[in-house]
């Protein structure tokens, strides 16, 4: 059995067509599955499995992706930068500027970012929430190793007490997972995480490195035959024949 890592961020009210008809398409044609199912094996042979995931910490979670997902019956897992949540208007838009590179101009439909009721509203709902370090750090940049164990464990704690769930999940910001100074892979473990998502892709199965699982990257304004061809494979096949052809 193999799995599909979808990886969705912000999700404005405009792109909610789109969000919903592509989810209704995974709930007729895949199984999807939580994380901890697919940490468990408890995996579909007969259909692809396919884990829903969101990154670093929007509003447009609670208001637009958490009610579709509810109506569905689907879960999701959302990694969150913990140092994005609850800042106000003026200092959420310059993290997002500064530290997920998203210019206010370029996406004036952004939603900011979460308060910390919100956090709790997305764990009460019985989704998955996870780390993404505390303020979304390039972790294959950083040379300083206090620094680095600080982004990675701080975010963690922060999550866990406010959630009041142990927070078991971790992804590279901006998939940035390969450091050639410090084994980021080690400072997961000792930190407690179970495993890690990346954003390369390709499918998941029991023999894929736990730290290192694979993830697409889908916008939530995706349109129908792209989304398909992405949760399919056809993507990567694409790209491996050009890599093949030049």
């Amino acid at each position: 059995p193999v799995a599909r890592f979808l990886t969705f961020h912000d999700l404005p009210a405009e792109d909610l067509g789109f969000f919903e008809n592509n989810l209704r398409f995974l709930k007729s044609k895949m199984n999807v599955i939580t994380l901890n199912d697919f940490f468990s094996g408890s995996l579909s042979r007969e259909k692809i499995n396919v884990v829903i995931t969101f990154d670093d910490g929007f509003k447009g979670w609670v208001t637009n992706a958490v009610p579709v997902l509810q109506k569905l019956s689907l879960p999701a897992t959302f990694f969150i930068s913990s140092g994005f949540v609850g800042l106000t208007r003026e200092d959420g838009a310059e993290f997002m500027r500064t530290n997920l590179l998203l210019n206010k101009e370029s996406n004036p439909n952004t939603t900011g970012p979460l308060t910390h009721d919100d956090v709790r509203r997305i764990v009460d709902a019985g989704f998955i929430i996870g780390g993404h370090t505390l303020n979304h750090c390039n972790l294959a940049r950083m040379i300083d190793n206090t620094k680095l164990k600080h982004e990675i464990i701080e975010d963690k704690l922060r999550l866990e007490r406010l959630s009041g769930r142990k927070v078991d999940y971790f992804s590279y910001p901006s998939g940035a997972y390969a450091n050639t100074e410090i084994n980021l892979t080690d400072i997961l473990r000792d930190a407690g995480y179970r495993g890690a998502v990346t954003t390369v892709s390709g499918f998941n199965s029991a023999t894929t490195n736990p730290y290192l699982l694979h993830r697409e990257l889908t916008r939530a304004s995706m349109p129908r035959v792209v989304f398909r061809a992405r949760v399919y494979g056809n993507y990567d096949a694409v790209n491996k024949l050009k890599k093949f052809i030049l």
